[in-house]
């Protein structure tokens, strides 16, 4: 491997010491200390270097508790041993030690210990060097490597800094990574075709990347990233299971899913991502396919829309610009904020002012209620994940003689998603029309309760409640409080063509509309005080029912069960 005759002098930046806490501090004189006595004993020198994502995080003013301690002439094990012994001779207990075994085909191409040091999960490797094959991404020879050889065998130059425990410096020996980071650019150590054909998962993390910190990725890993082949040994060499870890990352961090499926969709990888489905010809497989794609951009447009529409948060007082009860106003994303937040004076963070705003939108209705925070892990989760299927909407497969939307066979044996995220998804789509008729007979009906008959009431409550329950209950998924997703989704589809617009700050008379109709639909839901009902129990179970209707039980009975609880 060629590291461009790189040698350590003039790699170490005293000036870009990262931060420590006092806990990192001191676990830092414990390790420095370890080595020193393995030294004295064995008359071994060992250096220890916190690796990686630590060290990137810490120069950008951002918290971060995930330390690599990467260890030269020593396995990973064997050091986290000596540890051990030096916290028990100093009266800390002694702490289990997990050895993580090699794993090539889950990227674990080493052997990794855990272990707990003063109270903070450390993960102990030898650095390596690695030699690829051209046939799999798994490489064909791994041996004890210097830092430099491991620097340059890391995916991007950001990930690939070091921080020495013994000298407390920063040592960049791809001589690109402190800058790259002072200047927000992804780029990789070596060239960048070279890079992601030995591993091709490495894709997928600088997208990653580029979209949490929202960073540039430099025109030559955009252009290996464009190179047919690199897209095929993707899609070939890269298990699904491992390209739904990376979708799952990007997804799970606030601060770039938007720009994480734009970039996914500019790259042209939307196709390996999101690989649609096809026909295996086996007896129980997918056996025919019908529909067609629709605009990949539409991905991009809705998952922004949703973002914005989560943004909504209490006005200040005194700005009730709309005639309602509660005003609203959408802000930043949250996630974009606690990165300012957190990067606010980091010199390597200069490049996110100019592009991430704090501009308030106008004030608007709310959508969610404030009571019970929108869950973050599951509902946002859910939306993100059907809006970047969204293209698919049209499209759909027989698969073992069942008819299969297109976006569920992704979800299931493209992404290898789980199956509660395969349950919501799919009802989240299934269900956009009843959700769009609900919304709109409520709309269509009267704009005060005060003037609808009881009758109407009753009926538009029953109407709305079966909704609710339908969308809160999934088999063995339950939605439950989550169910707002669908509404969300429902309203971030009618916004669609006002994308440009709402993207540039401006809210217009019909979006408004748009908004509001959908708040008076779950302001009414909370009056109607149904808002949980996908909770309730049915007056009668099904059993009794049958022995008073004496029938058997069937669909008969579940079509009464549904009129008990309309009734309800």
């Amino acid at each position: 491997m060629s590291t461009g005759g790189s040698s350590s002098a003039g790699l170490i930046h005293p000036i870009s010491e990262p931060r420590l806490t006092d806990k990192e501090s001191k676990i830092c004189s414990v390790l420095d200390e370890v080595a020193k006595r393995y030294e004295a004993k064995k008359g071994k020198k060992v250096q220890l270097r916190i690796a990686g994502g630590w060290v990137r995080d810490k120069l950008l003013g951002l918290e971060c508790h995930d330390l690599d301690i990467g260890i030269d002439r020593m396995m990973g094990y064997d050091f986290a041993i000596l540890v051990n012994e030096y916290l028990e001779e100093h009266g800390h207990e002694k702490r289990s030690i997990a050895k993580i075994a090699t794993n090539p085909e889950k990227s674990k191409h080493l052997e990794t210990a855990t272990m707990m040091v003063l109270d903070m999960p450390l993960d102990f490797v030898n650095l390596r060097s690695e030699v690829y094959d051209d046939v799999s991404r798994i490489p064909s020879e791994i041996t004890f490597g210097t830092p430099s050889e491991d620097a340059y065998r890391r995916d991007t130059t950001i990930n690939a800094l070091f921080y020495n425990i013994h000298t407390r410096s920063v040592e960049d020996f791809t001589g690109k990574g402190v800058e790259d980071l002072k200047k927000g650019l992804i780029r990789t150590p070596l060239e960048s075709f070279e890079t992601f054909w030995q591993d091709p998962l490495r894709v997928m993390r600088c997208v990653r990347f580029a979209a949490r910190f929202h960073f540039q990725i430099v025109d030559d890993a955009k252009q290996a990233i464009l190179d047919p082949r690199i897209k095929d040994a993707l899609r070939t060499k890269i298990s699904k299971e491992r390209i739904g870890a990376e979708l799952d990352k990007m997804i799970d961090d606030q601060a770039g899913r938007s720009t994480a499926i734009k970039l996914i969709h500019d790259l042209g990888l939307y196709d390996v991502v999101f690989a649609p489905p096809v026909i295996d010809s086996t007896p129980r497989g997918t056996t025919a396919l019908y529909g067609e794609l629709e605009p990949v951009e539409d991905a991009f447009k809705l998952v922004w829309i949703m973002e914005w529409l989560l943004k909504i948060k209490p006005a200040p007082a005194g700005q009730d610009e709309v005639a309602e009860a509660k005003v609203y106003q959408a802000e930043i994303d949250l996630g974009q904020e606690s990165l300012l937040a957190q990067t606010r004076g980091s010199a390597f963070a200069d490049h996110l002012y100019p592009v991430v705003t704090t501009i308030s939108s106008p004030a608007i209705p709310q959508i969610l209620s404030k009571d019970e925070p929108f869950p973050e892990k599951i509902g946002t989760r859910n939306l993100i994940l059907t809006g970047m299927i969204y293209p698919y909407r049209n499209m759909s497969a027989t698969v073992n003689k069942k008819l299969v939307p297109a976006g569920s066979w992704i979800m299931r044996y493209g992404l290898k998603g789980k199956n509660q995220d395969i349950d919501i998804v799919s009802k989240l789509m299934e269900c956009q029309e009843p959700v769009r008729n609900i919304v709109n007979a409520i709309q269509s009906t009267t704009q005060s309760m005060d003037l609808a008959s009881e009758e109407q009431s009753r009926r538009e409550r029953a109407d709305m409640g079966m909704v609710i329950r339908d969308i809160g209950n999934i088999g063995n998924a339950i939605i439950g409080k989550k169910w707002p997703c669908a509404f969300i989704l429902a309203l971030g589809i009618e916004l669609l063509p006002k994308f440009e617009s709402l993207r540039s700050g401006v809210l217009d008379d019909e979006s408004r509309a748009l908004i509001s109709k959908y708040n008076a639909f779950l302001a009414k839901a909370e009056a109607y005080q149904i808002d949980h009902c996908f909770a309730w129990k049915y007056l009668v179970d099904g059993k009794e029912l049958a022995q008073l209707l004496n029938i058997k039980p069937g669909p008969k009975v579940t079509d009464y069960l549904q009129r008990v609880m309309s009734a309800q």
